[in-house]
């Protein structure tokens, strides 16, 4: 396997030189959130079944036809090229990858693009018919319009693919337009990018977790009293810090009911939204503190597993399984466990049918050898892999009954607090049309009020902007 983590700027300009056509190419956009539901989690957590017996059976089928399909075909010399962002294949791939390698006598380029530059880069390549064999976005219900654009020109249709069954209904609106399947998303249904704490400091220290943003600054007080930083935040990644902002996004819904259905008619707007405001000045003041680390935008998320170890800091916003992978890669005794985060009086859970999802270019010269490899992804033993193979999953959102699971004590735990009310709400970038399409510049926006260059008004009406812009490009009568 060919592995790249290669520069988009490099790239932008050889995509200028490029003849059109599809070979090799480079990645996409940012951030992930996940779907889950309280009866799902409780399902999962406790053995059952993860579908109905029909999927099941549907889903075993899928595996044997993708498991034989290779037998029928000769993909021997090929190369198939991914395009892929930072964070969404990772290592956990390398193993079906090489296995699938070995398999079909093929070679898989896998060209790795940092997150702040996928976007920008992936539709360059689409544009200049350029694209890699298989591209990958952060996709929810309305990310296939905003973000492709247009899936019939772009895309392979998957609609009559055997594996369809292994993926959730609640999955299919984020890998589905107009009525034809497109993508195919394999993620977990942990708790995603909630409140993750050092629940053994916080005994010691006779802290709670916070359910209230004054109780936060209390507890960040506190922590930065003993030298700890409260809530270590790696602003230089560049996609992490505005979770902060779009992760609470029941609380705006509960503020102003009916909001999310007005900001996708364009009767509402970002800006002048008080409690977002007010969220914004919120999380300025926990980094006006140093609550969120000395210097939180020059600090990367590198080192933050050994943080945690260390005891260098305390919370930070992150994937329950996170957990694991603190307690897997260093020696700390210590007991973690998860919150919601309080910005804004946050009272509810990070519900989101979305996550990195996978396409087929239309345009490639290898469309069996693509097909095949989507086949393969989705067999039982490339999912027992893949699960395996992540320090940050617990769990794959499947309909497999086969796959061995890894779910927490402290993701059931969590789970049990919540109620149905409490997740009823999707995350505000997946719940809203266009906004996941520009959360790195929210991202650049929110470092700038941080550091006193524009107020917090005017971050919220560059999203406004931005999310007309986009509308306009996908010709939302709503805007017009």
């Amino acid at each position: 396997m060919k592995k790249k983590v290669i520069s988009a700027l490099l790239c932008a300009a050889m995509v200028i030189t490029m003849a059109a056509g599809c070979g090799s190419g480079d990645k996409t956009e940012t951030t992930a959130a996940t779907s889950t539901t309280k009866e799902t989690q409780a399902a999962k957590t406790e053995g059952s079944e993860a579908g109905s017996a029909a999927d099941t059976e549907e889903a075993a089928e899928t595996k044997a036809e993708g498991e034989t399909t290779a037998a029928n075909t000769d993909f021997a010399g090929e190369e198939l090229s991914i395009l892929v962002s930072a964070g969404w294949m990772d290592n956990r791939y390398d193993e079906t990858i090489a296995r699938f390698e070995e398999t079909y006598g093929v070679t898989v380029d896998l060209q790795t693009i940092p997150a702040d530059q996928y976007g920008d880069l992936l539709q360059s390549k689409l544009t200049t018919d350029s694209c890699a064999d298989i591209f990958w976005i952060q996709s929810n219900p309305f990310a296939i319009a905003s973000q492709i654009v247009d899936p019939e020109k772009y895309c392979i249709d998957f609609s009559d693919a055997s594996w369809k069954s292994v993926m959730p209904e609640n999955r299919l609106s984020a890998c589905e337009y107009d009525g034809k399947l497109y993508g195919l998303q394999i993620w977990h249904n942990s708790p995603e990018y909630v409140m993750v704490y050092n629940k053994t400091l916080f005994g010691e220290l006779g802290l709670e977790a916070p359910k209230t943003y004054d109780e936060m600054l209390k507890v960040c007080e506190k922590l930065a009293a003993e030298g700890i930083t409260p809530w270590f935040e790696p602003g230089a990644d560049g996609w992490q810090h505005p979770l902060a902002f779009f992760q609470i996004g029941g609380a705006y819904e509960a503020d102003q009911p009916g909001l999310y259905d007005k900001l996708n008619n364009n009767e509402a707007t970002f800006a002048d939204n008080q409690l977002m405001i007010k969220v914004l000045e919120q999380y300025k003041e926990l980094a006006d503190k140093g609550y969120l680390g000395e210097d939180w935008i020059g600090t990367d998320s590198t080192n933050m597993v050994n943080e945690f170890a260390d005891r260098n800091c305390a919370m930070a916003i992150a994937n329950s399984s996170f957990i694991k992978q603190i307690q897997d890669e260093t020696e700390t005794t210590d007991e973690f466990g998860l919150f919601l985060e309080p910005l804004g009086d946050n009272t509810y859970f990070p519900t989101s049918p979305a996550g990195p999802t996978m396409f087929g270019y239309k345009g490639t010269t290898h469309p069996e050898l693509v097909k095949e490899f989507f086949s393969f992804v989705t067999t039982t033993e490339s999912l027992q892999e893949i699960l395996d193979n992540s320090p940050s999953y617990t769990n794959l959102d499947v309909n497999d009954d086969k796959l061995q699971q890894h779910w927490l004590p402290e993701e059931e735990e969590f789970m049990k607090t919540l109620t149905d009310e409490q997740m009823k709400t999707p995350v505000l970038q997946n719940g809203t049309k266009y906004t996941n399409d520009y959360w790195m510049q929210f991202g650049q926006d929110m470092v700038a009020y941080c550091t006193g260059q524009m107020e917090a008004n005017d971050v919220l009406k560059n999203m406004d902007n931005n999310r007309a812009e986009a509308a306009k490009v996908a010709n939302d009568p709503a805007w017009k």
